[in-house]
């Protein structure tokens, strides 16, 4: 049986893509991406399944939103690292631990923000660290761009060609792919641990 938090955020959701103003509501869901802890992607399915005929324009929101999403991010770590790295080093990471992160990602910048990007790895981890490491902010901006709109217009591409059987997997499976953030999370912990003994 679905979770009560799980049902009233699909519920939600559900209820969001019927408005005829749905597109501005997923615009909004993905401009808070750094701060919500739902996997988005399955919300943008929802909203593609719920409306096939606007699937393309809601991947093409959503990858706006997510951009903006992602710029905020970068600064966030960019402009408050400096105040926070006190309570940060030496509490929770090591200065070592710090540097060697930095080092690597800086050193493939490009293809760790791309592929950070694209996979369902935790988007909000890609954005505040590329600010933290301060790496090119313009190369983060298309790397991001290109890898949002592959991965979006891809699911909406998906929604097309198997969207009754997708809608039928997520009808039944709605609570576990809603909760599906603390899988996200915990790959993103191993990720930074390998990048550090690289």
């Amino acid at each position: 049986m679905m979770l009560s938090p799980a049902k009233k955020i699909y519920s939600w959701a559900s209820s969001k893509a019927h408005s005829p103003h749905s597109h501005l509501w997923l615009g909004l869901i993905f401009l808070l991406e750094l701060v919500l802890f739902v996997p988005l992607d399955a919300i943008l399915m929802l909203f593609c399944l719920e409306n096939p005929q606007r699937r393309y324009l809601y991947a093409g929101v959503a990858t706006l939103a997510s951009l903006f999403s992602g710029v905020a991010g970068y600064m966030l770590g960019l402009w408050t690292w400096e105040t926070i790295s006190p309570y940060v080093i030496g509490h929770f990471i090591s200065a070592d631990f710090f540097s060697r992160i930095c080092a690597h990602y800086t050193s493939h910048q490009n293809i760790a923000v791309f592929i950070g990007s694209l996979v369902p790895f935790p988007f909000k981890a890609v954005a505040l660290s590329a600010g933290v490491c301060q790496i090119f902010f313009f190369p983060f901006i298309a790397s991001v761009f290109v890898a949002r709109w592959l991965r979006f217009f891809l699911l909406a591409k998906m929604v097309q060609k198997w969207g009754v059987q997708m809608k039928a997997f997520a009808d039944r499976h709605s609570g576990r792919i809603v909760l599906a953030f603390g899988a996200k999370i915990a790959i993103a912990f191993t990720f930074f641990w390998v990048l550090s003994q690289a």
